[in-house]
C-alpha cells in the first residue's frame, strides 16, 4: 500500500513537472508608457538590441534591458506627427536601418552607422507603406512593402531599385498583394511573404520572383529561414506553414493558437519562437512539428499585450516588444 502510494505520488510530481515545463518565465524588462505599439524588435546579442513603433519611436538598450533610451528623429515628422515604423534591422553594433510608412510623400527608411546615435532618411523612391528589412552586411539589403514593392540596394541604401514596383489599385484589395516579411541567404537566393499566403523565391537577386504554393491564404507577416532549405513563414490566425526544400512544398503547422502571429525567429533548424496577438509567446525545440505556448497572459489594464517584435539571437537569450512600449525578456 506505502509502495502504491508513494509511486502515485511520484508520477504526480512527474507529470506537474512536466506540464510546468511548457511555460517558461518571460521577465517584463520595459513598461507600458508608450502611446501606440512597438511593432519590431531587432537583437545582436543578448545586451544589445532595438525596438521601433508607432509615432516614429525607436528605443535601444547596450545592457540586456536594464536601461533603454528612446529617440524621436526630425526626419520622419509630418507636422506635428511621427510616421509609424514598422521593421528594425541591425547587421552589427553599428548598421542598422528602419522602414515604415509614408513620410512627405515616400515610404520611410531610415538608416545609421553609429549605433542609432544618429539616423539619417534614406530617398526609398516609392510612394508606399514599408513594412519589412533586411541586410546580409552591410552594403546589401531588401525592403518590402504595400502594393508588392521590392526594392534593392548594394551601397546601404544610399540608392535603392526596386526589383518588383508593385501596381496600386484603386479600391482596397485591388492591385498586387502587399509584401511584409523578407530575408536573403545570400546575394542571389531569398524569400518574401506576404498578404493571402503568399510567398514569392528569387534565385537570380531578384530580377525574377517564383510564386510558392504554401497551402493557406491567410496573410503572412514574417519569414525565417536557417539555412537554403529550412524556414517557417507565420501570420494571421495563428498560421505556421514550413518548408525543409527551400519552398517547393509548404507544409501548414499546429500551432494550438487561432491568434494572428506577428513574428518568427530560429536559432537552428529546432529551435525556435513565433509571437502575436493576445499576449501569445509560441516555442519548439523540434523544428515545428510541436509548437508549445510560452506566454499568453501578459496584460494591462485589463488588455492582453500583442507582441509584434521578436528577437532570438543565441540560446536561452530571446525579447519579445508589444504594445504601449512592453518589453519581455525570455528566462528560461
Amino acid at each position: 500500500m506505502l509502495r502504491r502510494l508513494t509511486l502515485s505520488i511520484f508520477t504526480f510530481v512527474l507529470i506537474l513537472a512536466t506540464s510546468c515545463s511548457v511555460f517558461a518565465k518571460w521577465d517584463r524588462i520595459r513598461e507600458g508608457d508608450l502611446e501606440g505599439y512597438l511593432r519590431s524588435a531587432c537583437f545582436i546579442d543578448e545586451n544589445k538590441g532595438w525596438a521601433v513603433g508607432d509615432g516614429g519611436t525607436i528605443i535601444s538598450t547596450t545592457n540586456g534591458g536594464a536601461k533603454w533610451e528612446q529617440a524621436l528623429i526630425e526626419e520622419v515628422k509630418s507636422g506635428d506627427l511621427y510616421t509609424d515604423l514598422w521593421n528594425v534591422y541591425f547587421v552589427d553594433e553599428k548598421n542598422g536601418w528602419i522602414v515604415g510608412d509614408l513620410s512627405r510623400g515616400a515610404g520611410t527608411i531610415l538608416y545609421t552607422n553609429d549605433g542609432g546615435k544618429r539616423w539619417n532618411k534614406q530617398n526609398s523612391g516609392v510612394d508606399s507603406q514599408l513594412f519589412g528589412v533586411f541586410f546580409l552586411d552591410e552594403n546589401n539589403g531588401w525592403v518590402v512593402g504595400s502594393n508588392g514593392v521590392i526594392l534593392s540596394t548594394q551601397n546601404s541604401g544610399s540608392k535603392w531599385t526596386p526589383l518588383a514596383k508593385g501596381k496600386a489599385g484603386a479600391n482596397i484589395g485591388e492591385g498586387e498583394p502587399g509584401m511584409w516579411g523578407v530575408q536573403f541567404l545570400t546575394l542571389q537566393k531569398g524569400w518574401v511573404v506576404g498578404e493571402s499566403g503568399s510567398i514569392k523565391m528569387t534565385t537570380d537577386g531578384g530580377k525574377t520572383w517564383v510564386v510558392q504554393n504554401t497551402g493557406t491564404d491567410s496573410n503572412l507577416s514574417a519569414v525565417c529561414f536557417v539555412n537554403e532549405t529550412t524556414g517557417w513563414a507565420v501570420g494571421e490566425a495563428g498560421t505556421i506553414v514550413a518548408t525543409t526544400d527551400g519552398g517547393k512544398t509548404w507544409t501548414i503547422q499546429n500551432s494550438n493558437v487561432e491568434d494572428w502571429l506577428y513574428a518568427v525567429d530560429f536559432i537552428n533548424d529546432k529551435e525556435g519562437m513565433a509571437s502575436g496577438e493576445y499576449g501569445a509567446i509560441l516555442h519548439t525545440a523540434d523544428g515545428g512539428k510541436t509548437w508549445k505556448v510560452e506566454q499568453s497572459g501578459k496584460q494591462k489594464g485589463g488588455q492582453k499585450v500583442t507582441f509584434r517584435g521578436l528577437s532570438y539571437p543565441k540560446p536561452d537569450v530571446a525579447y519579445a516588444a508589444g504594445d504601449w512600449g512592453i518589453v519581455l525578456k525570455y528566462n528560461p
